[in-house]
């Protein structure tokens, strides 16, 4: 993923299932124009993507298995609707899904939380992508018991200089993170 920067995971990172499948949705240069999600009382089940990548819908595979007692089906206005954020709750304990809670922020609505309450036990993130298109994919793994971790790519927006500025500094490109 030349360019882009990895963010995370968040979730577990060290546990070992024979079970367990990496996933990476970060070499799409589509705009995602939905999420679908399987969850229920111990957390999210899975997660599946649909992008728009030349003018033509592409399903991702399923991350997980859409077992859970409640599915959801997110909508983005696309292309004008794009992702600015995503937060949750994990917990630390093993034997069911890992990522318990998500909630996906956009320049125009915040979807969620999707999952179960957030415990006293559980540990939270978020990862906020600033108000540009700066976007570049989801990550992370899963197996038989749910959705293991989660992180994004960020692609990076680069500024342009101001003209008509004296100070070097001033004057440089500089990327902006948020």
């Amino acid at each position: 993923m030349e360019g882009k920067i990895k963010i995370g995971p968040a979730g577990d990172k060290n546990y070992k299932s024979p079970t367990m499948v990496n996933w990476d949705e970060g070499s799409h240069n589509g705009i995602i124009s939905q999420i679908f999600l399987s969850h229920g009382s111990d957390g999210i089940y899975s997660i599946q993507f649909q992008f728009m990548l030349h003018d033509k819908s592409v399903l991702s595979d399923p991350h997980g298995q859409h077992t859970g007692s409640m599915f959801d089906v997110i909508f983005l206005n696309c292309p004008h609707e794009y992702i600015t954020g995503i937060s949750g709750a994990y917990s630390k304990y093993s034997g069911t899904p890992y990522i318990k809670t998500l909630k996906f922020a956009t320049n125009t609505n915040v979807y969620g939380p999707f999952g179960n309450s957030r415990s006293y036990s559980d540990d939270t993130f978020i990862f906020k992508l600033g108000n540009f298109r700066q976007f570049g994919g989801f990550y992370g793994t899963y197996d038989a018991t749910g959705l293991q971790n989660i992180g994004v790519y960020l692609q990076p927006t680069i500024v342009k200089p101001k003209t008509g500025t004296s100070n070097a500094e001033k004057t440089e490109s500089k990327i902006v993170l948020f």
